[in-house]
């Protein structure tokens, strides 16, 4: 094992990482590509920001890789293989709920905040215990990099970054939700979380 090297760039760890993030790329591109033609415009509702999330969420990433060989903020010794692993099973875990979400919303899930024809409040799967699990999984996926490539820097980097661009994210959501749907949103908002249950 070289200690240049994050071990996502060292065999055999590289192998599981680059086809669990693979994966975990194609399908949020196979999702994008099925959702395009129904996504509105990154203005109104949406206030820009799904063009935050995919901006922000590539720079946070790429941020995480480049500071991730800095050696001095690297974790030590026999933490470092295990949180390799968590980080994996973390970005797996992430990935599994947003596709949840994503068959959940059905014909209501778009990449941009986008009040379809007939839009109607999905409260059931993941959306029983809170508002937004989607986010949530994309936090997990992005907290899941930042354990695999086991650098402190990267998850201050990923956890302040992605805490922005989620919380404007959610507010633009909410408000376009809130305005549409009305009375049954303000009272789903009462009853659950945004991302955490019980805590946030």
């Amino acid at each position: 094992m070289s200690d240049a090297l994050p071990l996502v760039f060292v065999a055999p760890f590289a192998f599981a990482f680059w086809g669990v993030m693979a994966w975990a790329y194609f399908m949020e591109w196979r999702q994008m590509q099925r959702k395009r033609a129904v996504s509105g415009s990154h203005g109104g509702a949406d206030r820009y920001s799904g063009l935050v999330i995919s901006i922000g969420s590539s720079v946070i990433q790429v941020g995480a890789f480049v500071l991730a060989f800095q050696p001095q903020w690297r974790f030590r010794g026999h933490v470092l293989v295990p949180a390799y692993w968590a980080g994996l099973a973390v970005i797996v875990l992430g990935m599994l709920l947003r596709m949840h979400c994503w068959r959940v919303l059905g014909e209501f899930f778009t990449h941009t905040v986008t009040i379809v024809k007939d839009h109607q409040l999905v409260d059931n799967g993941a959306y029983r215990w809170v508002r937004h699990p989607s986010y949530l999984g994309a936090v997990l996926t992005l907290l899941g990099l930042g354990l695999a490539l086991g650098s402190q820097a990267s998850m201050v980097l990923i956890v302040l970054g992605t805490a922005a661009i989620y919380v404007y994210r959610i507010e633009a959501e909410e408000a376009a939700l809130e305005a549409a749907l009305g009375e049954p949103y303000t009272q789903f908002k009462k009853t659950r979380k945004r991302l955490i249950p019980f805590v946030y």
